[in-house]
Protein backbone atom coordinates (compact mmCIF):
# COMPACT_ATOMS: atom_id res chain seq x y z
CA UNK A 1 0.00 0.00 0.00
CA UNK A 2 1.35 3.43 -0.90
CA UNK A 3 2.04 5.58 2.14
CA UNK A 4 0.36 8.95 1.61
CA UNK A 5 1.45 12.32 2.95
CA UNK A 6 -1.55 12.42 5.31
CA UNK A 7 -0.66 9.01 6.74
CA UNK A 8 2.89 10.10 7.40
CA UNK A 9 1.83 13.23 9.24
CA UNK A 10 -0.69 11.19 11.25
CA UNK A 11 2.11 8.83 12.33
CA UNK A 12 4.13 11.79 13.52
CA UNK A 13 1.18 13.31 15.38
CA UNK A 14 0.35 10.15 17.40
CA UNK A 15 3.88 9.16 18.34
CA UNK A 16 6.71 11.69 18.61
CA UNK A 17 9.20 8.88 19.24
CA UNK A 18 8.90 7.63 15.68
CA UNK A 19 12.05 9.35 14.50
CA UNK A 20 12.05 7.42 11.27
CA UNK A 21 8.54 8.60 10.46
CA UNK A 22 9.55 12.16 11.22
CA UNK A 23 12.57 11.89 8.96
CA UNK A 24 10.44 10.36 6.22
CA UNK A 25 7.95 13.21 6.43
CA UNK A 26 10.70 15.80 6.18
CA UNK A 27 12.26 13.94 3.27
CA UNK A 28 8.87 13.94 1.56
CA UNK A 29 8.56 17.69 1.98
CA UNK A 30 12.11 18.32 0.89
CA UNK A 31 11.44 16.36 -2.29
CA UNK A 32 8.08 18.08 -2.77
CA UNK A 33 9.50 21.55 -2.33
CA UNK A 34 12.46 20.75 -4.60
CA UNK A 35 10.10 19.44 -7.28
CA UNK A 36 7.87 22.47 -6.87
CA UNK A 37 10.81 24.87 -7.13
CA UNK A 38 11.84 23.25 -10.39
CA UNK A 39 8.26 23.54 -11.59
CA UNK A 40 8.21 27.24 -10.73
CA UNK A 41 11.39 27.87 -12.71
CA UNK A 42 10.02 25.93 -15.65
CA UNK A 43 6.82 27.98 -15.68
CA UNK A 44 8.26 31.36 -14.76
CA UNK A 45 11.70 32.19 -16.17
CA UNK A 46 11.74 35.48 -14.26
CA UNK A 47 11.62 33.71 -10.90
CA UNK A 48 14.85 34.02 -8.93
CA UNK A 49 16.19 33.69 -5.43
CA UNK A 50 16.02 36.93 -3.52
CA UNK A 51 19.52 38.39 -3.69
CA UNK A 52 20.00 41.99 -2.59
CA UNK A 53 23.75 42.02 -3.23
CA UNK A 54 23.89 44.57 -6.05
CA UNK A 55 21.19 46.79 -4.59
CA UNK A 56 22.80 46.87 -1.14
CA UNK A 57 26.19 47.56 -2.66
CA UNK A 58 25.13 50.36 -5.02
CA UNK A 59 22.08 52.14 -3.61
CA UNK A 60 23.96 54.67 -1.48
CA UNK A 61 25.88 55.84 -4.56
CA UNK A 62 22.82 55.74 -6.81
CA UNK A 63 20.69 57.81 -4.44
CA UNK A 64 23.29 60.60 -4.32
CA UNK A 65 22.52 61.24 -7.99
CA UNK A 66 19.38 63.05 -6.80
CA UNK A 67 21.08 66.21 -5.42
CA UNK A 68 23.87 65.99 -8.01
CA UNK A 69 21.36 66.10 -10.87
CA UNK A 70 19.66 69.18 -9.44
CA UNK A 71 23.01 70.94 -9.07
CA UNK A 72 24.11 70.02 -12.59
CA UNK A 73 20.75 71.01 -14.07
CA UNK A 74 20.89 74.42 -12.39
CA UNK A 75 24.39 74.90 -13.78
CA UNK A 76 23.20 73.86 -17.25
CA UNK A 77 20.39 76.44 -17.13
CA UNK A 78 22.86 79.19 -16.21
CA UNK A 79 25.08 78.33 -19.21
CA UNK A 80 22.04 78.04 -21.48
CA UNK A 81 20.89 81.57 -20.56
CA UNK A 82 23.85 83.04 -22.46
CA UNK A 83 22.67 82.33 -26.01
CA UNK A 84 20.00 80.29 -27.73
CA UNK A 85 20.73 78.10 -30.77
CA UNK A 86 19.17 75.35 -32.86
CA UNK A 87 20.16 71.73 -32.47
CA UNK A 88 21.64 70.13 -35.59
CA UNK A 89 19.98 66.87 -36.61
CA UNK A 90 21.98 64.46 -38.80
CA UNK A 91 20.18 63.59 -42.03
CA UNK A 92 20.03 59.90 -41.10
CA UNK A 93 18.52 60.52 -37.64
CA UNK A 94 14.84 60.77 -36.71
CA UNK A 95 14.10 62.89 -33.64
CA UNK A 96 11.87 61.09 -31.12
CA UNK A 97 11.95 62.94 -27.80
CA UNK A 98 13.17 66.55 -28.21
CA UNK A 99 10.19 68.82 -28.86
CA UNK A 100 11.94 72.04 -29.92
CA UNK A 101 14.88 71.35 -32.23
CA UNK A 102 15.02 75.04 -33.18
CA UNK A 103 15.69 76.22 -29.61
CA UNK A 104 18.11 74.72 -27.11
CA UNK A 105 16.72 77.17 -24.56
CA UNK A 106 13.25 75.65 -24.99
CA UNK A 107 14.73 72.13 -24.92
CA UNK A 108 16.42 72.71 -21.55
CA UNK A 109 13.25 74.31 -20.20
CA UNK A 110 11.31 71.19 -21.23
CA UNK A 111 13.99 68.93 -19.70
CA UNK A 112 13.88 70.84 -16.39
CA UNK A 113 10.09 70.57 -16.29
CA UNK A 114 10.21 66.81 -16.95
CA UNK A 115 12.82 66.26 -14.24
CA UNK A 116 10.83 68.37 -11.78
CA UNK A 117 7.70 66.29 -12.40
CA UNK A 118 9.67 63.01 -12.24
CA UNK A 119 11.25 63.94 -8.90
CA UNK A 120 7.99 65.15 -7.37
CA UNK A 121 5.98 62.08 -8.41
CA UNK A 122 8.78 59.68 -7.41
CA UNK A 123 8.92 61.20 -3.94
CA UNK A 124 5.19 60.58 -3.47
CA UNK A 125 5.30 57.07 -4.94
CA UNK A 126 8.35 55.97 -2.95
CA UNK A 127 6.90 57.41 0.23
CA UNK A 128 3.87 55.21 -0.43
CA UNK A 129 6.19 52.20 -0.74
CA UNK A 130 7.93 53.07 2.52
CA UNK A 131 4.61 53.44 4.36
CA UNK A 132 3.47 50.02 3.12
CA UNK A 133 6.72 48.23 3.88
CA UNK A 134 6.67 49.45 7.48
CA UNK A 135 3.60 47.26 8.06
CA UNK A 136 5.07 44.00 6.69
CA UNK A 137 6.91 42.81 9.87
CA UNK A 138 3.76 43.27 11.94
CA UNK A 139 1.69 41.34 9.39
CA UNK A 140 4.25 38.53 9.27
CA UNK A 141 4.29 38.14 13.05
CA UNK A 142 0.51 38.22 13.19
CA UNK A 143 0.45 35.47 10.58
CA UNK A 144 2.90 33.37 12.62
CA UNK A 145 0.76 33.73 15.76
CA UNK A 146 -2.37 32.85 13.81
CA UNK A 147 -0.80 29.74 12.26
CA UNK A 148 0.65 28.53 15.55
CA UNK A 149 -2.30 29.12 17.87
CA UNK A 150 -5.58 29.56 15.98
CA UNK A 151 -8.06 26.65 16.09
CA UNK A 152 -7.91 24.57 12.94
CA UNK A 153 -11.52 25.41 12.07
CA UNK A 154 -10.67 29.12 12.22
CA UNK A 155 -7.64 28.57 10.01
CA UNK A 156 -9.81 26.79 7.46
CA UNK A 157 -12.37 29.59 7.51
CA UNK A 158 -9.69 32.29 7.18
CA UNK A 159 -7.43 30.73 4.55
CA UNK A 160 -6.46 32.16 2.14
CA UNK A 161 -8.24 35.54 2.49
CA UNK A 162 -6.81 36.49 5.88
CA UNK A 163 -3.29 35.73 4.66
CA UNK A 164 -3.44 38.17 1.74
CA UNK A 165 -2.54 41.39 3.57
CA UNK A 166 1.18 41.04 2.82
CA UNK A 167 0.43 40.22 -0.80
CA UNK A 168 -1.65 43.39 -1.05
CA UNK A 169 1.09 45.51 0.55
CA UNK A 170 3.76 44.23 -1.83
CA UNK A 171 1.46 44.46 -4.86
CA UNK A 172 0.71 48.07 -3.94
CA UNK A 173 4.44 48.78 -3.68
CA UNK A 174 5.09 47.17 -7.05
CA UNK A 175 2.39 49.33 -8.60
CA UNK A 176 3.87 52.42 -6.97
CA UNK A 177 7.33 51.55 -8.34
CA UNK A 178 6.13 50.86 -11.89
CA UNK A 179 5.09 54.48 -12.43
CA UNK A 180 8.42 56.20 -11.63
CA UNK A 181 10.31 53.52 -13.56
CA UNK A 182 8.42 54.46 -16.73
CA UNK A 183 8.77 58.21 -16.12
CA UNK A 184 12.49 57.96 -15.32
CA UNK A 185 13.06 55.94 -18.48
CA UNK A 186 11.28 58.61 -20.53
CA UNK A 187 13.50 61.34 -19.07
CA UNK A 188 16.55 59.16 -19.73
CA UNK A 189 15.48 58.81 -23.37
CA UNK A 190 15.17 62.60 -23.63
CA UNK A 191 18.59 63.15 -22.05
CA UNK A 192 20.19 60.55 -24.31
CA UNK A 193 18.81 62.24 -27.42
CA UNK A 194 19.89 65.74 -26.28
CA UNK A 195 23.33 64.34 -25.49
CA UNK A 196 23.55 62.83 -28.97
CA UNK A 197 22.40 65.98 -30.77
CA UNK A 198 24.79 68.22 -28.83
CA UNK A 199 27.70 66.21 -30.17
CA UNK A 200 27.02 67.90 -33.51
CA UNK A 201 27.55 71.38 -32.06
CA UNK A 202 30.68 73.26 -31.01
CA UNK A 203 29.46 73.95 -27.48
CA UNK A 204 31.51 71.52 -25.43
CA UNK A 205 30.51 73.02 -22.06
CA UNK A 206 26.83 72.35 -22.64
CA UNK A 207 27.60 68.92 -24.08
CA UNK A 208 29.58 67.98 -20.97
CA UNK A 209 26.83 69.26 -18.68
CA UNK A 210 24.10 67.23 -20.40
CA UNK A 211 26.33 64.16 -20.54
CA UNK A 212 27.00 64.36 -16.79
CA UNK A 213 23.30 64.75 -16.04
CA UNK A 214 22.54 61.72 -18.21
CA UNK A 215 25.07 59.60 -16.31
CA UNK A 216 23.59 60.58 -12.95
CA UNK A 217 20.06 60.03 -14.21
CA UNK A 218 21.07 56.54 -15.32
CA UNK A 219 22.05 55.77 -11.72
CA UNK A 220 18.65 56.87 -10.41
CA UNK A 221 16.88 54.86 -13.09
CA UNK A 222 18.90 51.80 -12.09
CA UNK A 223 17.84 52.35 -8.49
CA UNK A 224 14.15 52.45 -9.38
CA UNK A 225 14.47 49.36 -11.61
CA UNK A 226 16.23 47.37 -8.87
CA UNK A 227 13.60 48.32 -6.30
CA UNK A 228 10.90 47.09 -8.68
CA UNK A 229 12.74 43.81 -9.17
CA UNK A 230 12.91 43.25 -5.40
CA UNK A 231 9.16 43.84 -5.07
CA UNK A 232 8.41 41.46 -7.95
CA UNK A 233 10.60 38.67 -6.56
CA UNK A 234 8.90 39.05 -3.18
CA UNK A 235 5.50 38.64 -4.81
CA UNK A 236 6.72 35.49 -6.57
CA UNK A 237 8.14 34.13 -3.33
CA UNK A 238 4.96 34.82 -1.42
CA UNK A 239 2.45 33.63 -3.99
CA UNK A 240 4.27 30.65 -5.48
CA UNK A 241 6.15 29.26 -2.49
CA UNK A 242 4.82 30.68 0.77
CA UNK A 243 1.17 30.09 -0.11
CA UNK A 244 1.97 26.65 -1.51
CA UNK A 245 3.36 25.50 1.84
CA UNK A 246 0.30 26.86 3.64
CA UNK A 247 -2.05 25.12 1.20
CA UNK A 248 -0.33 21.77 1.85
CA UNK A 249 -1.23 21.94 5.54
CA UNK A 250 -4.42 23.99 5.81
CA UNK A 251 -6.80 21.47 4.20
CA UNK A 252 -10.08 19.85 5.27
CA UNK A 253 -8.47 16.38 5.42
CA UNK A 254 -5.62 17.58 7.65
CA UNK A 255 -5.33 17.40 11.45
CA UNK A 256 -2.90 20.01 12.75
CA UNK A 257 -1.18 18.88 15.91
CA UNK A 258 1.32 21.18 17.64
CA UNK A 259 4.19 19.25 16.10
CA UNK A 260 2.69 19.64 12.62
CA UNK A 261 2.21 23.37 13.16
CA UNK A 262 5.81 23.71 14.28
CA UNK A 263 6.99 21.71 11.28
CA UNK A 264 4.96 23.92 8.95
CA UNK A 265 6.43 27.05 10.55
CA UNK A 266 9.94 25.61 10.20
CA UNK A 267 9.29 25.30 6.46
CA UNK A 268 7.84 28.80 6.31
CA UNK A 269 10.57 30.47 8.36
CA UNK A 270 13.12 30.95 5.52
CA UNK A 271 10.44 32.60 3.36
CA UNK A 272 9.27 34.74 6.29
CA UNK A 273 12.83 35.97 6.81
CA UNK A 274 13.27 36.67 3.07
CA UNK A 275 10.02 38.61 2.86
CA UNK A 276 10.90 40.59 5.98
CA UNK A 277 14.37 41.30 4.62
CA UNK A 278 13.08 42.47 1.25
CA UNK A 279 10.45 44.72 2.78
CA UNK A 280 13.17 46.18 5.01
CA UNK A 281 15.42 46.87 2.02
CA UNK A 282 12.59 48.55 0.11
CA UNK A 283 11.47 50.52 3.15
CA UNK A 284 14.98 51.65 4.07
CA UNK A 285 15.90 52.91 0.60
CA UNK A 286 12.56 54.54 -0.18
CA UNK A 287 12.61 56.34 3.19
CA UNK A 288 16.10 57.68 2.48
CA UNK A 289 15.07 58.78 -1.03
CA UNK A 290 11.92 60.47 0.25
CA UNK A 291 13.83 62.36 2.93
CA UNK A 292 16.57 63.51 0.56
CA UNK A 293 14.00 64.61 -2.00
CA UNK A 294 11.87 66.42 0.58
CA UNK A 295 14.76 68.23 2.24
CA UNK A 296 16.70 69.20 -0.85
CA UNK A 297 15.59 68.35 -4.37
CA UNK A 298 12.05 69.77 -4.28
CA UNK A 299 13.18 73.09 -2.83
CA UNK A 300 16.11 73.44 -5.20
CA UNK A 301 14.09 72.52 -8.29
CA UNK A 302 11.32 74.97 -7.47
CA UNK A 303 13.63 77.81 -6.47
CA UNK A 304 15.73 78.27 -9.59
CA UNK A 305 13.35 78.30 -12.54
CA UNK A 306 14.52 81.82 -13.41
CA UNK A 307 18.07 80.71 -14.24
CA UNK A 308 17.26 80.42 -17.95
CA UNK A 309 16.45 84.15 -17.95
CA UNK A 310 19.61 85.54 -16.32
CA UNK A 311 20.41 88.81 -18.17
CA UNK A 312 24.03 89.53 -17.18
CA UNK A 313 27.32 87.67 -17.06
CA UNK A 314 27.92 88.91 -13.52
CA UNK A 315 24.76 87.14 -12.29
CA UNK A 316 25.75 83.98 -14.11
CA UNK A 317 29.16 83.92 -12.45
CA UNK A 318 27.62 84.40 -9.00
CA UNK A 319 25.24 81.47 -9.49
CA UNK A 320 27.91 79.21 -11.00
CA UNK A 321 30.16 79.85 -7.99
CA UNK A 322 27.29 79.16 -5.63
CA UNK A 323 26.41 75.84 -7.25
CA UNK A 324 30.06 74.79 -7.35
CA UNK A 325 30.48 75.71 -3.68
CA UNK A 326 27.27 73.99 -2.56
CA UNK A 327 27.73 70.66 -4.34
CA UNK A 328 30.23 68.91 -2.06
CA UNK A 329 28.52 69.83 1.26
CA UNK A 330 25.16 68.73 -0.16
CA UNK A 331 26.52 65.39 -1.33
CA UNK A 332 28.27 64.79 2.00
CA UNK A 333 25.11 65.58 3.97
CA UNK A 334 23.03 63.18 1.90
CA UNK A 335 25.74 60.51 1.94
CA UNK A 336 25.65 60.60 5.74
CA UNK A 337 21.87 60.25 5.68
CA UNK A 338 22.06 57.25 3.33
CA UNK A 339 24.81 55.66 5.45
CA UNK A 340 22.67 56.13 8.58
CA UNK A 341 19.76 54.18 7.07
CA UNK A 342 22.08 51.56 5.59
CA UNK A 343 23.76 50.98 8.96
CA UNK A 344 20.38 50.63 10.66
CA UNK A 345 19.34 48.05 8.07
CA UNK A 346 22.54 46.01 8.53
CA UNK A 347 22.03 46.02 12.29
CA UNK A 348 18.50 44.67 11.91
CA UNK A 349 19.53 42.14 9.30
CA UNK A 350 22.31 40.71 11.43
CA UNK A 351 19.84 39.15 13.87
CA UNK A 352 16.77 38.89 11.64
CA UNK A 353 16.44 35.09 11.65
CA UNK A 354 17.33 34.78 15.35
CA UNK A 355 14.71 37.40 16.19
CA UNK A 356 12.01 35.41 14.37
CA UNK A 357 13.15 32.16 15.98
CA UNK A 358 12.97 33.86 19.38
CA UNK A 359 9.52 35.21 18.57
CA UNK A 360 8.35 31.74 17.53
CA UNK A 361 9.60 30.19 20.76
CA UNK A 362 8.08 32.86 23.00
CA UNK A 363 4.68 33.44 21.40
CA UNK A 364 1.71 32.04 23.34
CA UNK A 365 -2.03 31.52 22.79
CA UNK A 366 -2.70 34.82 24.55
CA UNK A 367 -0.99 36.61 21.65
CA UNK A 368 -3.79 35.32 19.41
CA UNK A 369 -6.25 37.58 21.24
CA UNK A 370 -4.28 40.64 20.18
CA UNK A 371 -4.17 39.42 16.58
CA UNK A 372 -7.90 38.72 16.44
CA UNK A 373 -8.74 41.87 18.38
Amino acid sequence: MRITLITLIWLLAINQTFAAAKATIKDHYVRSIADYSRDIKARDPSEEKIDHGRLLKEWQDWILANPIIVNYLNTLMVHTSRQDFALIVPSSYSVKYVQSIGSFHATVSHLAAQIRVAFGDARKDLNRVHAGMENVPRELKSMVVFIKHAPFELLMMSFPDSFNDIERLVNDSLGALNKPEKVFQQVLNLLTEIDYLLNNTNNSILAWQVHDIRIQWTYLTELIIELGKRAQVTINSFLLQFNWILAEFIRPDMVLSDSNRNFMLSLLLPKIVEIDQTSDVLGCITKAYTEISSLYSDEEMNGYGHLLQLPTEEQRKLYLKKFQRDLVPQVIQNARLALHYHTQYLRRDRNRRKDYEKFLSETSPTDLINVLG
